[in-house]
Protein backbone atom coordinates (compact mmCIF):
# COMPACT_ATOMS: atom_id res chain seq x y z
CA UNK A 1 0.00 0.00 0.00
CA UNK A 2 0.75 3.53 -0.66
CA UNK A 3 1.84 5.91 2.09
CA UNK A 4 0.34 9.04 1.81
CA UNK A 5 3.36 11.95 3.17
CA UNK A 6 0.96 15.28 3.63
CA UNK A 7 4.35 18.12 4.09
CA UNK A 8 4.78 20.59 6.90
CA UNK A 9 4.74 23.03 4.11
CA UNK A 10 0.91 21.60 3.01
CA UNK A 11 -0.29 21.78 6.55
CA UNK A 12 1.15 25.34 7.10
CA UNK A 13 -1.20 26.88 3.71
CA UNK A 14 -3.82 24.67 4.87
CA UNK A 15 -3.94 26.32 8.27
CA UNK A 16 -3.06 29.80 6.76
CA UNK A 17 -6.57 29.00 4.51
CA UNK A 18 -8.38 28.55 7.73
CA UNK A 19 -7.05 31.40 9.27
CA UNK A 20 -8.19 33.65 6.90
CA UNK A 21 -11.72 31.88 6.62
CA UNK A 22 -11.77 32.60 10.21
CA UNK A 23 -11.01 36.24 9.92
CA UNK A 24 -13.18 36.82 7.21
CA UNK A 25 -15.90 35.03 10.16
CA UNK A 26 -15.19 37.69 12.76
CA UNK A 27 -15.26 40.78 10.92
CA UNK A 28 -18.83 39.36 9.27
CA UNK A 29 -19.52 39.03 13.48
CA UNK A 30 -18.08 42.65 13.42
CA UNK A 31 -20.01 43.74 11.10
CA UNK A 32 -23.19 42.48 12.33
CA UNK A 33 -22.89 43.30 15.91
CA UNK A 34 -22.48 47.40 14.65
CA UNK A 35 -24.98 46.97 12.08
CA UNK A 36 -27.75 45.53 14.43
CA UNK A 37 -26.23 47.61 17.59
CA UNK A 38 -26.23 44.97 19.47
CA UNK A 39 -23.89 44.52 22.59
CA UNK A 40 -19.79 43.89 21.95
CA UNK A 41 -19.38 41.04 24.42
CA UNK A 42 -20.91 38.86 21.36
CA UNK A 43 -17.61 39.22 20.49
CA UNK A 44 -16.58 37.02 22.32
CA UNK A 45 -19.67 35.31 23.27
CA UNK A 46 -20.51 33.98 20.19
CA UNK A 47 -16.84 32.81 19.46
CA UNK A 48 -17.98 29.17 18.51
CA UNK A 49 -20.57 30.64 16.15
CA UNK A 50 -17.21 32.08 14.25
CA UNK A 51 -15.07 28.94 14.48
CA UNK A 52 -18.61 26.80 13.04
CA UNK A 53 -18.81 29.77 10.02
CA UNK A 54 -15.00 29.59 9.51
CA UNK A 55 -15.05 25.94 9.05
CA UNK A 56 -18.08 26.50 6.45
CA UNK A 57 -16.29 29.16 4.52
CA UNK A 58 -13.32 26.79 4.63
CA UNK A 59 -15.03 23.92 3.42
CA UNK A 60 -16.75 26.25 0.59
CA UNK A 61 -13.30 27.01 -0.63
CA UNK A 62 -11.95 23.81 -0.44
CA UNK A 63 -14.90 23.08 -2.54
CA UNK A 64 -13.95 25.60 -5.20
CA UNK A 65 -10.17 24.59 -5.15
CA UNK A 66 -11.12 21.35 -6.01
CA UNK A 67 -13.38 22.00 -8.93
CA UNK A 68 -10.95 24.64 -10.10
CA UNK A 69 -8.06 21.61 -9.73
CA UNK A 70 -10.11 19.23 -12.02
CA UNK A 71 -11.31 21.70 -14.71
CA UNK A 72 -7.24 22.51 -14.83
CA UNK A 73 -6.71 18.47 -14.94
CA UNK A 74 -9.44 18.06 -17.51
CA UNK A 75 -8.40 21.33 -19.68
CA UNK A 76 -4.69 19.83 -19.40
CA UNK A 77 -5.92 16.02 -20.61
CA UNK A 78 -7.87 17.40 -23.52
CA UNK A 79 -4.46 19.39 -24.70
CA UNK A 80 -2.67 16.42 -24.97
CA UNK A 81 -5.20 14.57 -27.14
Amino acid sequence: MKKIIITGSHLKREFFIWLLSFIAAFILNVYAIAKYETSWTELYSQIGYIVMISIMIYVALLGFRGLFLLIKYLLRKRQKN
